[in-house]
């Protein structure tokens, strides 16, 4: 493990986080619902459409990436698309902003699965601290991103269509400045290996075919499947709840993400060295639990204190699942195809982009927020269930 690279590796984490908190929970459901006349199906329908092309197309590219012996290429690439198309979103007319939402979204995860799969180099024997110690670059990444959008909103307009405009614009920018930190810093050892995608698709493909051999890892995916379907479409809906159930302007979302992550920051740290201490899976056990307390909250909000809590606690346990998931995943398989089994980490966590915001976003707007509250107890209490039958 060298520190150089892990501080490098993070940045990764610091800048994607930007455009998680900024595109994916603030501005592009609230661009979309205020100045184009959508509604939270349609944006439910975006993201899970996303989730499942990424669901699709993204075990190729992580077999790809391990038939190559590279990940960069896949990271830039797809880091570039994403900013581009953020930008685009805030130009567009609403078909066409839900078309670019639809492939920025795509972008983003497919980057992300490359990145992830990096993690085993970067970390060593070390992978909880590692991990940690960028889940918590990502959250403070979210409060860098959250000052700069405040500045941008002040220029332009707290909730105007030219704010939301110039906070796409910012978004795009700062997500490619602070990548290529890790694009410069981090450096793949060289790699003469030859690959194509008719191959990838085959190795995928005869892996599906014996998925039910690896007993633990195929419970683990079912549980971080029930566990990210709850969690996207918590992140994608977050601010409309807050909206609706309780008024809340921009500005004070705002303050209420700020302390969200500062929670994410301390519940990552903490995890990634409970993880060390304890093991991955106790410290996802824990962070279900959390969860179905923070969403109980949530069913009985009526003031910003108790939203506020509510955040803080979530950012916490949001923060301890990214960072023992991906140690835990390391601990299941084989190092030499560790890119195409977090490509199924990928897959299970799209299809769960589909049905968790879609499911969130039909009950929310066909019955009401209470149901859509409910299901995510559900999907949190499944999840548990599964992780009860995973072994190292």
């Amino acid at each position: 493990m060298h520190k150089k690279e892990v501080f490098a590796w993070g940045t990764y984490d610091f800048a994607n986080t930007i455009f998680s908190a900024l595109f994916v929970t603030v501005f592009f459901p609230f661009y979309v619902k205020s100045f184009l006349g959508g509604t939270e199906f349609q944006i439910g329908l975006v993201f899970g459409l996303s989730m499942l092309a990424v669901g699709l197309v993204v075990p190729v590219i992580g077999a790809w990436s391990d038939a190559l012996g590279r990940r960069m290429p896949f990271i830039i690439f797809f880091t570039i698309i994403c900013c581009l198309f953020t930008y685009f979103v805030g130009q567009a007319s609403l078909f066409y902003a839900l078309v670019f939402g639809f492939i920025a979204n795509f972008s983003y995860h497919a980057a992300l699965t490359a990145y992830n799969a990096l993690l085993p180099r970067i970390a060593g024997s070390r992978l909880g601290f590692v991990s940690g110690i960028g889940t918590a670059m990502g959250y403070l990444g979210t409060l860098i991103s959250l000052g700069i959008a405040s500045l941008v909103l002040y220029k332009y307009g707290w909730e105007t269509e030219a704010g939301s405009q110039a906070v796409f614009a910012a978004t795009s920018i700062m997500f490619f400045v602070f990548s290529l930190v890790m694009f410069f810093g981090v450096k793949e050892p060289p790699s003469h290996k030859r690959a194509s995608i008719l191959k990838s698709i085959g190795a995928v493909w005869k892996t599906l075919a014996h998925i039910s051999k690896f007993r633990s890892f195929f419970l683990f995916l079912l549980a971080m499947f029930c566990f990210s379907n709850a969690i996207n479409a918590a992140i994608v809906f977050l601010f409309l709840f807050a909206k609706q159930q309780i008024n809340l302007s921009i500005q004070s979302f705002f303050v209420v993400y700020v302390l969200q992550s500062l929670g994410a920051v301390v519940g990552s740290y903490l995890s990634g060295r409970w993880v060390e201490r304890y093991g991955s899976k106790k410290v996802l056990v824990g962070a279900g639990f959390a969860w179905i307390g923070v969403i109980v909250l949530l069913l009985f909000v009526s003031n910003l204190t108790m939203f506020i809590i509510a955040g803080m606690l979530g950012g916490a346990a949001l923060g301890a699942v990214w960072t023992a998931q991906r140690p835990k995943l390391v601990e299941l398989v084989s190092k030499a195809k560790v890119g195409q089994f977090f490509g199924f980490l990928e897959l299970t966590d799209k299809f769960s982009g589909i049905i968790g915001p879609v499911v969130f976003g039909a009950l929310a707007t066909f019955v009401n927020y209470t149901a859509a509250l409910l299901s995510l107890i559900v999907f949190f209490a499944a999840g548990l269930l599964f992780l009860r039958g995973v072994r190292k």
